[in-house]
This record gives C-alpha cells, sequence and structure tokens, in this order.
C-alpha cells in the first residue's frame, strides 16, 4: 500500500541540520551548567550568538530548497523497527525552521528586560537556569521541524515539553504550578496520542534518505483519528484546547511567545506529513475533507468569538491562538496545493504576528503594571511604537498588507475555493459563507483589542503617563523590549514582499508529495 515520492535530494558534505539543532542545545546546557554564575547579558548574548550561527548553517540548504532540492544531513541511522532518525529540509519545513529561528532568536535578547522584570517581581532567580530551559524549549522545536521520522518528531516534542512546563511553573503568574501541571499532563496526552496513531499506520518515516517521501502507508481510519486527536491537543484545536488559555495567559511572556505561534503550529506542519501524508488516500475522501473543514471552521468561530468577550490581554491572546490555528486547519482540509501551501505560509506569519502581540503585553505589563483591558486605552500617544508593532501583528493575523499574513489568506481562500466548488453550487455557498465569516470575525476582533489597547479615551494607565509626561518606551527597559519586536514587525513585511522565497518551494513539494486534489 505504502509507496515512495522521490525527491531532487543533496546529501551535505556535513552535518550542518544536526548542528544548526546541536547549537542552542549546547548553549542551554552551558547555561544550566552556570546556574546563577554569568549575569543576564552573558546568557542573553550566547543565546542569540547561538541562534545566528544556526542561522547561518541553515543559510545554504534553504538556498538549496529554494532551488528545488529537499537537503538531507550526512548523519543518520536506521533503527530496527521504527526506519531512519534522520534530518531533511525540504519546501513545507523550510519556513516552519525559519521561523523558529528568528522567533527564538529575538525572543531571546527580548527576555532580557522583561525577566530582569519579573525576577524583581518574583525577589530573584537565574539567568542560568532561564536561558537553559528556554534554549532546550526552543532547540527542541527546531529538531521537530527537521525530523524525517515521526518517532524522532515525538522524541523532540518531548524535549520541549519538560523545559517549557518547568518555565512556566518556575516564572509563570498565577496558580503556576497547577497551570503548568495542565499544560504537562495535557501536552504529554496529546503525543502519546499521535504516537499510537502512528504506530497503527505501521510505518514511520516522513522522508527515508537515498529513497524519498514514504507516504499512503495506511487506509486506517482510527489511526487517522489518533494522529489528528494527538496533533488536535498539541494545536489546541476546538474541544481539545482546555489546556492553552491557561498555558498562554499565565506562563511568563516570552514562554507565550514561543508557545502560542511555534510549538502549536507544529501540530499542523505534523498534521502534513503525518496525516495528508501517511493517510494520502483516507485523506482524498470528499468526507474526511469535509470533517476537516467542518473542525478548522467550528475552531476559527470558537476562538475568535470569546476573543471578543475576554478583558486581560493575554487570555484574549491565548484565545486568538485557538481561532488562528483553526486557519492552519482550513489550509489541510482542503487537501490541494494552494490549502496546503496557505497552511504553510500562516505558520509563518502567525509566528511573527502572535510572537510581537504577546511581546507587547509583555510591554504593558513591565513598563505599565497592568495587562487588564479596562486600564488601557489612549496609549497611541505615549507609547507609539508599541502601537505600530501591534499593528503589524495583528495584520499578520487578520491577513492585510503589507505583512505576510495577506499572502497566507490568500493562498488559504483559493485553496478552499478550488476545494468547495467541486461539492455543488449549494454547499460551495454555505461553506463560503462560513470562511467568510470566520476571517471577518478576526478582523474584528483584531482591531477592537487595538482599539481598547492604543485609541479611545485615555485609561488609567494613559493617564497616569500623561500626568507625569512619561514617555516608557524611551527607558532601557522599554527599549530593550521594543527592539525585538520592531524586528519582528519588520520580517512579516520583508516576506510580504518576498514571499517567493517560502510560498514557491513549499507548492512544488506539496505538488508533488501531499497533495490529494485539484
Amino acid at each position: 500500500m505504502a509507496s515512495v515520492v522521490p525527491g531532487s535530494e543533496e546529501v551535505l558534505s556535513a552535518p550542518l541540520l544536526w548542528a544548526a539543532f546541536a547549537t542552542p542545545l549546547a548553549s542551554g546546557i552551558v547555561s544550566l551548567l552556570a546556574g546563577r554564575r554569568g549575569s543576564a547579558g552573558l546568557h542573553a548574548g550566547l543565546a542569540v550568538a547561538s541562534w545566528l550561527v544556526s542561522l547561518i548553517l541553515l543559510a545554504g540548504p534553504l538556498a538549496s530548497v529554494y532551488h528545488g532540492r529537499v537537503v538531507v544531513d550526512p548523519l543518520y541511522s536506521r533503527v530496527p523497527g521504527v526506519g531512519v532518525f534522520s534530518l531533511f529540509i525540504d519546501g513545507v519545513s523550510a519556513p516552519v525552521a525559519l521561523a523558529v529561528v528568528l522567533v527564538s532568536l529575538l525572543i531571546a535578547a527580548y527576555s532580557v528586560p522583561y525577566m530582569r522584570h519579573r525576577f524583581e517581581e518574583l525577589g530573584g532567580g537565574s539567568w542560568g537556569l532561564y536561558y537553559g530551559l528556554y534554549q532546550l524549549f526552543t532547540a527542541g522545536m527546531l529538531g521537530a521541524a527537521l525530523a524525517g521520522n515521526a518517532i524522532l518528531f515525538y522524541l523532540f516534542l518531548e524535549l520541549t515539553l519538560i523545559p517549557s512546563a518547568l518555565l512556566i511553573i518556575l516564572y509563570g503568574y498565577g496558580d503556576r504550578v497547577r497551570v503548568g501541571l495542565i499544560y504537562l499532563v495535557w501536552t504529554h496526552v496529546g503525543a502519546l496520542l499521535f504516537l499510537l496513531g502512528v504506530f497503527l499506520a505501521g510505518a514511520y518515516d516522513f522522508y527515508i534518505p537515498g529513497k524519498g517521501y514514504l507516504v499512503a502507508v495506511s487506509e486506517s481510519l482510527l489511526a487517522l483519528a489518533l494522529v489528528l486527536a494527538g496533533l488536535g491537543v498539541k494545536s489546541a484545536y476546538a474541544g481539545l484546547h482546555l489546556w492553552l488559555p491557561y498555558a498562554h495567559a499565565e506562563a511568563p511572556t516570552p514562554v507565550s511567545a514561543l508557545l502560542s505561534p511555534l510549538l502549536i503550529g507544529l501540530g499542523g506542519y505534523a498534521a502534513i506529513r503525518a496525516g495528508v501524508g501517511f493517510f494520502h488516500g483516507l485523506w482524498g475522501s470528499t468526507w474526511v475533507e469535509v470533517a476537516v473543514f467542518l473542525w478548522a471552521v467550528a475552531t476559527m468561530f470558537y476562538g475568535g468569538f470569546l476573543v471578543l468577550v475576554q478583558r486581560d490581554v493575554k487570555r484574549l491572546l491565548a484565545y486568538s491562538s485557538v481561532s488562528q490555528m483553526g486557519y492552519m486547519l482550513l489550509g489541510l482540509s482542503t487537501g490541494n496545493v494552494d490549502g496546503l501551501t496557505g497552511s504553510v505560509l500562516h505558520y509563518v506569519a502567525h509566528a511573527f504576528g502572535k510572537a510581537i502581540l504577546f511581546g507587547v503585553a509583555g510591554a504593558f505589563i513591565a513598563l505599565l503594571g497592568t495587562r487588564r483591558l479596562e486600564d488601557l486605552g489612549g496609549l497611541l500617544a505615549s507609547m507609539p511604537k508599541a502601537a505600530s508593532v501591534a499593528l503589524v501583528g495583528f495584520s499578520l493575523l487578520a491577513g492585510l498588507p503589507p505583512t505576510l499574513g495577506l499572502w497566507s489568506e490568500v493562498y488559504l481562500v483559493f485553496g478552499f475555493s478550488s476545494w468547495a466548488s467541486r461539492l455543488g453550487p449549494g454547499v460551495y455557498a454555505l461553506f463560503a459563507v462560513l470562511v467568510a465569516a470566520a476571517m471577518t470575525l478576526t478582523v474584528v476582533y483584531s482591531f477592537q483589542a487595538f482599539r481598547e489597547m492604543f485609541l479611545g479615551p485615555r485609561g488609567p494607565a494613559a493617564e497616569r503617563l500623561r500626568a507625569r509626561g512619561a514617555r516608557p518606551e524611551e527607558t532601557r527597559t522599554g527599549r530593550g523590549l521594543i527592539t525585538p519586536l520592531a524586528l519582528l514587525a519588520l520580517l512579516g513585511i520583508v516576506f510580504f514582499l518576498a514571499v517567493a522565497f517560502l510560498a514557491v518551494p513549499a507548492s512544488r513539494t506539496i505538488s508533488s508529495v501531499y497533495a490529494v486534489s485539484g
């Protein structure tokens, strides 16, 4: 039943992909061993430098991917019973890996002023412990994006789990121990369900070095259901999202900026590999696609409506992440080139946008001492830089120019239209109304939130700033918080202009390997 789809393979002459993963991992271990020794700048500099090295190491493979090749690391191992443990990068994983590297790099810099504030609130803290856990968490996400095998993907996900849970427990807000344990249990269960699904499918390799992509390995509905349920927990799709509002709202804000866009989006990425790929024939069934479509729209509406009633900025952004994962699931439901490409692009757009917005929420906490919408309003005059980057962040989510979010939404709409047109005019019209309404809801909640934060009558925070004539963005802490967010906003605009760098290789790979419908 299984088939192998060959790719234009390039085996690297040196283990650059493993090195790109190992460099931030090693820096994290160094920070852990250092503990309380070393300043914030030292540990942060080590983390940022490690991600810059990873970016440089990935530059050549990314260029090869853009020119149509599948790049394989020369270090791999055949493990009896579970396939080949290898790292590879292609048109689907390249945008995901790039987003992980760029966001991890910039949030590592953002962490210095924010965690200095958080340590003061907690009465102290260890920079080595924080950055050690941070680097293990983020390196695990990069490994998952590069994994050529489902079991290796699972192992990398597990590498992210303990460090991220500890970051919540040690440095979070509210009942952070309870929240960290909820997060730990839920996401571990999701990973186990995924593991059970691929076990029932009976094959584990996304890509076999020297052969190609392994697709259409199973027609088992139970296996597919387990894979989607496991990844649905990871991605917080409607009904499986219960852990997310707690974890994302109460995690220390730099961790929220990683959990929300990067980690949960990996579930959607893996659904292309292990869902559409492994269950290629079954995914092409109209009833499966319709079921996934309805789940996607329900997720978009559910998250979007709950955003509208939140009064806590971080909780608002957490529910927005639920809605945004519905966008990725929408692209998956179509099973065609445009829809799946839209999902990949949306991973990147959401990564930049949500990291910016959680970063702005962190600026409110550190500079204004609040995260409640009732305390905000009228901040545009006092915090114009925060308002500017927040506007780009919301535009990335809502699909507005000049941001990459416009292109992800265009691909998703084209993919949906091509798929739904095969279902007849009546069904097409009904589904089109649902999609249009869900996407409009994103615009509504995005700019309602922006208005309540920065426009309208001055809230208590803006009044206090006005009375003191204060410009919090001009302080050392303010500049440290806003500068990384401004660079993320710039990236969101740059990739609007250079979308072909992401979209062309993604479409090429999806067309030849993963597309199940026209």
